[in-house]
């Protein structure tokens, strides 16, 4: 894959991606939801070590339904949620899609969490679709 680039809406955070995309997926969580402020959140997982972010930021850490805590990182000044780390994978990292400047390889894989989905959401028929999150 190629490099991938991105920052925040002010600039003040960014990355610099050299790796492999693990996988994408649209969430649609009530987590990502509310943390996105948008009808859900599209997400490349890669390893942490293969992505270098520049900037200081914030987190915030919650526990979700599966007992995992998870991290939003995000600009202090801006608020932009730049990326999320987890703790059980913490050799992961999930940068936020809406932040990548190659966008054109942004091409999701799967809809996690569509039970949840809000109903004015219309989602792509050819993929994959479960409930929750899958094993």
């Amino acid at each position: 894959m190629p490099k991938l680039t991105g920052q925040c809406l002010c600039g003040g955070v960014s990355f610099s991606a050299d790796g492999d995309v693990a996988f994408q997926a649209n969430c649609h969580c009530t987590d990502c939801r509310q943390t996105t402020g948008a009808t859900f959140a599209t997400l490349l997982f890669m390893q942490k070590s293969d992505v270098e972010v520049s900037g200081e930021v914030k987190s915030f850490s919650h526990t979700v339904d599966s007992g995992n805590v998870l991290t939003k990182h995000f600009c202090p000044n801006c608020g932009s949620q730049v990326f999320g780390t987890g703790a059980k994978r913490p050799e992961m990292i999930s940068l936020r899609a809406g932040c990548i400047n190659e966008q054109e390889h942004v091409k999701p894989q799967i809809n996690i969490f569509s039970g949840s989905k809000m109903n004015c959401t219309v989602m792509d028929p050819d993929l994959p679709a479960p409930e929750r999150m899958p094993g």
